[in-house]
């Protein structure tokens, strides 16, 4: 305890002196952080819920010096307005409804009674000035059912709570969704802008295909691929992964051993995210590779800004993903987001003629995800990603490339 209090202060210490941006929509749905599992993801995202309105033990001494704000809760059950507001930690600027109320199996409460127990959390709201967040909604298959109505849709069940509540206090929207495809979670979100209030989406995953489907590959696709969109979508305030550590759902852990983020938690902390400073960004003005995968996966698509194109080599080494900046530049970052077909050993290089090179970084044995690569120094006109030795018997797949410089 001794040795973990002492680490929680360096680690304190070193964010106030090197404070980093991150995104502020990006959190976790999860209940049993460590201390050393909320350190290991507070890089990459600024809020997370356990169901509950108070934050577990592992976590409540670390999460507000790491920058995670804790949401609470009001799961389901019969809440007492004193009690609610005594366990909730001060602090909190939120208050999430019941979890999936017209699932039989979670919260259980047809839309009037919902609404009737609504004014117990608007009681607590006012008393600790937090914002409320409407029961969170999927589609279910055993659903609560009322004035001979099954509530397997979640927006007709949100219309009835409403009908039901109709002077009732709701500031945002909350959703759940476990689809695979990136079209159908926009259409998802899409549902929900009707009731003109910002949306959250306190769960989601890849997880309606069969379970030998649900590969990590698979699952870091969707991500990469929702997470983008979300972070750009102006209808979705919040959203959070499902979850650090759960069995329910192949390959969606973030967390492996207490402390250790695995693959796919890797991922989640460093995909880009929108709003963070682009200082010192460089725009190509074009991009060219050796070869090209397919007219849907050509070198322009790495430097698009849409994390749901991608550049795809043949499947053969070497390769190259060459950037012309159009006049000699001064290079210290690239930042490669890769697909999961990524490059072993690769090289950095850089060259003012095409034909003279400057390496600026070697990377042997990379494991693809992010490679964000700070401390570069060299100067030219041309970028190039050299490709030496793939990963997988693809090509070399690149979602977006940030290079950075002056």
């Amino acid at each position: 305890m001794r040795r973990l209090g002492m680490f929680v202060l360096l680690f304190a210490a070193f964010h106030a002196a090197h404070a980093q941006t991150k995104s502020t929509k990006r959190g976790l749905g999860y209940g049993y952080h460590s201390a050393q599992d909320m350190l290991a993801l507070s890089p990459g995202i600024s809020w997370w819920y356990n169901w509950s309105p108070t934050p577990e033990s592992g976590a409540a001494s670390v999460y507000q010096s790491a920058g995670v704000a804790f949401v609470p809760m009001v799961w389901g059950g019969t809440p007492n307005a004193d009690q609610l507001a005594a366990s909730i930690p001060a602090g909190a600027q939120y208050l999430l409804g019941f979890n999936e109320p017209n699932f039989k199996s979670q919260a259980n409460k047809t839309p009037s009674q919902a609404a009737a127990l609504w004014p117990v959390l608007e009681d607590v709201a006012r008393r600790k000035n937090l914002k409320l967040v409407a029961p969170a909604v999927n589609y279910c298959g055993d659903c609560v059912s009322e004035g001979g109505v099954t509530f397997t849709d979640p927006v007709v069940y949100l219309d009835a709570f409403f009908a039901a509540c109709t002077n009732c206090k709701v500031d945002y929207i909350a959703v759940h969704w476990y689809a695979c495809d990136l079209g159908a979670l926009q259409w998802y979100i899409g549902l929900f802008k009707k009731y003109n209030k910002p949306i959250w989406l306190t769960e989601f995953a890849c997880g309606d295909r069969p379970h030998d489907q649900i590969t990590l590959a698979v699952q870091k696709d969707y991500m990469t691929a929702a997470v983008n969109y979300l972070e750009n979508e102006p209808a979705v305030f919040r959203y959070s992964w499902f979850s650090g550590r759960n069995n329910e759902i192949p390959n969606i852990n973030l967390l492996g051993n207490s402390g250790q983020l695995t693959e796919l938690g890797q991922l989640y902390v460093n995909l880009p995210f929108s709003g963070g400073s682009t200082n010192g960004r460089l725009t190509p003005v074009t991009a060219l590779s050796s070869s090209s995968e397919s007219n849907g996966t050509l070198a322009g698509m790495a430097v698009d800004g849409n994390l749901s194109t991608r550049w795809s080599s043949a499947f053969s080494d070497p390769q190259y993903l060459l950037l012309d900046f159009g006049a000699s530049k001064t290079y210290s970052r690239v930042k490669i987001t890769w697909e999961a077909a990524y490059g072993k050993d690769y090289q950095i290089q850089t060259s003012n003629d095409l034909n003279t090179w400057t390496t600026l970084k070697s990377v042997v044995n990379g494991d693809g995800g992010v490679d964000d690569l700070t401390g570069l120094s060299g100067t030219g006109r041309y970028l190039r990603i050299y490709g030496t030795r793939r990963a997988t018997g693809y090509g070399y797949s690149i979602y977006e490339v940030e290079v950075y410089g002056t």
